[in-house]
């Protein structure tokens, strides 16, 4: 993979490397890397803390809050995020993010309680949801055409690595120890966005044209500034001709209303595949699957691996062969697994409990990550940075975020009733169907594959 990106046009030689869209990638991975860690340190911590005699008892009331309430902080953090994105830029936007990222971590350290772990969750959902409004603008206004895809899918291939460390250091090591460790990849994230430039878009935007073509040399070394100065000058004149007022009435409009709706489906779609119950809970799920050929902890790490292989097959798949094909094969894949997991639960559920039929759920669990992280989970924030008009971008990002951030927690919160209501069999297969219906909307998608940003807003 790594041998045919090299022969690529945007790698093809060493003077042609783009640096500093790929040193912003790199610290846009370190920053979900970061938000990635946490989130894989709380599957081992919460099997820990809901087991007998642990050092820090949580009840499974106190569990399923700790494992939710990131999601209503992310609305917040979408907010500020918003704000910080139009007033300073995406690049400064993540720089504020590291804030709450840097107090999610102290409050790990100092946790004696269960408040101490519902500041933790609060505070990492602050930096949720400022990363995720941020990444995807500065990514999409800095990359160009043929890198925008793998650039973007690079930066997310950083949770599933984070939460793969996160997985791991939380099994093994006490959540203190943990806590300074994740200090390092925080600082050094926030030690490269204080090192690279803000984004051309930006500076066009305020009116800074010496700044703009200064970071046009930087972000794209082989263009002719002042030809990419003049494009972007005209791209962007419509987002700072209208007023506030303006802007909300645009969003109604066909083009920014068919955008923002495929953007809020796939984030839908994206939280209600089970991805976050799956990833909070997957240990406690494969012990209730009565799994002991395996120990349950090490199915979790491996999980976490094959998550990070599904990323990078993501980025070498995004530019090459488009997004759409990406989200079909996906959302199939993972609805394929979370059928044969209810499956598995119904059989389970009528007395048959085989030692080979361990492996269905083991299989399962594993298949059902990798198949999201190689699309449902990456495509959002790349249509996110592709699909939006420049003069409404703001506005779809902060509500884009909010709705994700309540999809997110609903889908989180809803885990525990649902499972003591109806049982796992109805989870799983509701999860199948959500996953059926996301197969279905793949095909509708439009692509944009190829496409500068003015190509797509003409589509």
């Amino acid at each position: 993979m790594f041998r045919r990106l090299w022969k690529t046009k945007w790698l093809s030689r060493p003077t042609e490397i783009l640096w500093y869209q790929w040193i912003g990638g790199i610290g846009s991975m370190l920053m979900l890397g970061v938000i990635g860690m946490l989130i894989g340190m709380f599957s081992p911590l919460l099997a820990q803390m809901t087991s007998p005699n642990p050092s820090l008892f949580l009840t499974l009331d106190e569990a399923s809050w700790v494992a939710s309430l990131s999601s209503p902080a992310r609305l917040v953090g979408a907010i500020f995020g918003s704000i910080g994105v139009h007033y300073l830029g995406g690049k400064r936007a993540m720089l504020i993010a590291g804030c709450p990222l840097l107090l999610a971590w102290v409050c790990l350290i100092l946790a004696d309680s269960a408040k101490w772990l519902y500041g933790t969750s609060f505070a990492h959902g602050l930096g949720i949801g400022i990363a995720f409004v941020s990444f995807p603008v500065y990514l999409g206004e800095v990359s160009s055409s043929a890198t925008r895809g793998a650039l973007v899918s690079f930066a997310v291939s950083g949770f599933p690595l984070g939460s793969l460390i996160g997985n791991v250091l939380g099994t093994y090591l006490p959540k203190t120890t943990f806590g300074y460790i994740a200090l390092a990849p925080t600082i050094v994230y926030i030690a490269i966005f204080l090192c690279v430039p803000e984004s051309p878009h930006y500076f066009v935007r305020m009116g800074k044209l010496d700044q703009a073509e200064r970071a046009i040399s930087r972000y794209h070394p082989k263009v002719v500034v002042e030809e990419e100065l003049e494009s972007l000058q005209k791209f962007t004149s419509e987002s700072n001709s209208i007023t506030t007022g303006d802007r909300l009435r645009e969003l109604i409009t066909p083009r920014n209303r068919k955008a923002g709706v495929i953007i809020l489906l796939l984030y839908f779609f994206m939280h209600f595949s089970g991805l976050n119950s799956i990833i909070y809970y997957m240990e406690i799920i494969l012990k209730t699957s009565k799994v002991t050929a395996i120990s349950p902890a090490t199915v979790v790490v491996v999980a976490n691996v094959l998550d990070s292989v599904g990323g990078w097959v993501a980025m070498s798949l995004a530019d090459r062969y488009g997004r759409k094909p990406m989200w079909i094969i996906s959302a199939c894949g993972a609805c394929v697994s979370m059928l044969l997991t209810g499956v598995n639960f119904t059989l389970l559920a009528n007395g048959y409990n085989s030692h080979e039929q361990q492996w269905v759920p083991i299989i399962c669990m594993i298949s059902f990550r990798v198949f999201l992280f190689v699309g449902v989970f990456s495509l959002p924030s790349i249509f996110m940075s592709e699909l939006i008009a420049p003069n409404v971008k703001g506005v779809v990002v902060c509500l884009a975020n909010i709705f994700a951030g309540l999809v997110a927690f609903a889908s989180t919160k809803s885990y525990q009733p649902l499972l003591d209501a109806f049982g796992e069999a109805f989870v799983f297969y509701l999860y199948a169907v959500i996953m059926l219906l996301a197969l279905i909307f793949g095909m509708t998608l439009p692509e944009t594959k190829g496409k500068t940003l003015q190509e797509i807003q003409n589509m």
